[in-house]
């Protein structure tokens, strides 16, 4: 199973969330696709035992904060954020699952306008 990580979605972030991802890894034994600044990453990747583990990165540009004043839109104006790329990556089939603990307001109305609603469902969970 391959998991697009927002890196960079949470108050805390990168460090909680690659720190996460590291003990998911190995875990569960899946492989965890690290999105966002790959400076910040690398940084927090260099401090753990990663031996063994697949935490691919892939770059992201932005972030959408936590306090956007329009979370509902931000995931447009920020089409090279650490979201939006992770969104796109499962709209492109090439993970099977998005985890972010972002903005939830941008999680919700990027995925619905990004993966779209399954049929049948008039809103979101």
């Amino acid at each position: 199973m391959r998991i697009a990580l927002d890196a960079m979605g949470g108050d805390k972030a990168p460090a909680e969330t690659v720190a996460g991802a590291v003990l998911a890894a190995r875990e569960y034994a899946i492989e965890v696709v690290l999105v966002g600044q790959p400076d910040a990453i690398n940084a927090e990747l260099a401090k753990a035992d990663t031996a063994g583990l697949s935490l691919p990165v892939e770059p992201a540009a932005t972030v959408i904060s936590m306090d956007e004043h329009q979370p509902s839109t931000a995931w447009r104006r920020q089409r090279d954020s650490s979201l939006s790329v992770a969104l796109q990556l499962l709209a492109d089939h090439k993970v099977d699952a998005v985890v972010s603990a972002g903005n939830t307001g941008a999680v919700v109305s990027g995925g619905t306008f990004i993966l779209h609603r399954m049929e049948g469902f008039d809103r979101p969970a």
